[in-house]
């Protein structure tokens, strides 16, 4: 039965436990999911990274909960019969019948069980497929969905989970377009899965709608920075950029998205203005701060602003959070474009050993990988034409005016 546990883990992580980066991301995640530690070292042994040892009773037993079951007898017992599915009959019962019912059973059970917010996204998403927006908007109305209700964690597994479905919704249904003004739905999807790959299309659309409707301030920041960011990466004139506005009160995250817009208007004091903002969140070393910075220097190819992030993060990051596992992995990209700019090939590939690059919020994934291939065109010693391939392949429908050959070319140019 330790096989099929080893089996119905990895199924469920959805990626093979094979080095330290997935043992780590596996124990960050099962944190999150069951509020058990196991360590990243147990789960090495448990998978055999490293020379396996017997499991411990608290390994097995958490593994089994991670997996569903109450612990790892009630696994073995019934692991192999099928009256494990009988709640998720009783789900899809549920959303084809009784609309009413189906918003009951939400409002028992959301924050009751921190496994259920797995389901919530399985019914948001099955919600979203069959474009039934009333009912949607009606979940989404409940006193339980709003933002302060959820742990952060959850938070970002549920938007990007059900994220990637906003492509699918139809922009025109009037539904919609009342769904989109709703506070918990702005909240827990359109700002955590930030669609960086249909800026020009319909995620921009509806951030240009949103911000001339909403009353709320950081919707209002949140909206101009990413369209700021379009229009950036469509090469459009400064003089079209909006002007935003903190505020002590906006998320770290929104924060570090709005001191980042310094960037694009290329200020001459950005030094001064970095200096300021290090003070305003003084004691506060949380990568949130400056996930959006590490972002907008990396594409405005700003070093001076990369060393001054370097000089502000522990390399050391705490991964008691998993989001902030995949925040960490673009701060490494980041760290290593540096090291290239500095001919530093020694730092280079000791950081090499430890970022995969497969770990990208999903929504920054192909916006990042182009710099993957910057660096790695940069770098590789014989595949240099294949990487080049891949950055122009990737150009010819993301931003290619602003992915063209010089900016590959020159990107370590000051």
């Amino acid at each position: 039965m330790i096989k099929d546990l080893k089996t119905s883990t990895q199924k469920k992580a959805g990626f093979k436990i094979d080095n330290y980066n997935t043992s780590r991301r596996l124990s960050d995640i099962i944190c999150i999911e069951t509020g058990i530690t196991l360590s990243y070292n147990t789960l090495r042994r448990f998978f055999g990274v490293v020379k396996s040892v017997k499991p411990s009773n608290h390994t097995l037993d958490t593994l089994a909960m991670f997996n569903g079951y109450s612990n790892y007898t009630d696994f073995t017992r019934n692991f192999h019969l099928n009256n494990r599915w009988e709640e998720e009959f009783k789900l899809a019962s549920l959303m084809q019948d009784s609309e009413k019912e189906l918003l009951l059973y939400v409002e028992e059970n959301l924050h009751k069980n921190r496994n259920f917010v797995l389901k919530l996204a399985q019914i948001v998403r099955e919600l979203m497929l069959v474009k039934n927006y009333t009912l949607l908007l009606q979940l989404f109305s409940l006193e339980k969905m709003t933002f302060d209700h959820f742990n952060f964690d959850d938070v970002a597994y549920f938007g990007n989970c059900t994220g990637i479905l906003l492509k699918t919704l139809d922009s025109e249904s009037l539904d919609l377009q009342k769904l989109l003004l709703n506070d918990n739905f702005l909240n827990l999807i359109i700002t955590i899965y930030v669609d960086y790959n249909h800026l020009n299309s319909y995620y921009g659309k509806w951030l240009n709608r949103i911000e001339k409707n909403t009353q709320r301030k950081d919707l209002k920041q949140f909206c101009r920075g990413v369209l700021n960011l379009k229009m950036y990466l469509n090469n459009q004139s400064q003089d079209h950029f909006f002007k935003l506005t903190p505020d002590s009160s906006f998320h770290p995250i929104l924060k570090g998205r709005i001191i980042s817009q310094e960037l694009f208007y290329k200020s001459k004091n950005v030094s001064k203005i970095l200096k300021n903002y290090h003070q305003q969140i003084q004691g506060n070393r949380e990568i949130d701060y400056y996930f959006e910075l590490i972002t907008t220097a990396i594409i405005t190819r700003n070093f001076e602003v990369m060393t001054w992030i370097s000089e502000k993060i522990d390399a050391k990051t705490n991964y008691n959070n998993y989001y902030k596992f995949e925040h960490y992995e673009q701060y490494g990209l980041m760290i290593m474009l540096l090291f290239v700019h500095h001919k530093d090939l020694k730092s280079l590939q000791l950081w090499q050993k430890t970022i995969t690059f497969d770990n990208f919020p999903r929504n920054y994934q192909i916006l990042m990988q182009q710099y993957v291939n910057i660096l790695k065109y940069h770098t590789s010693k014989s595949n240099r034409t294949y990487f080049k391939n891949k950055y122009n392949e990737v150009a010819k429908k993301f931003y290619p005016s602003f992915f063209n050959a010089a900016y590959l070319n020159n990107y370590f140019k000051s």
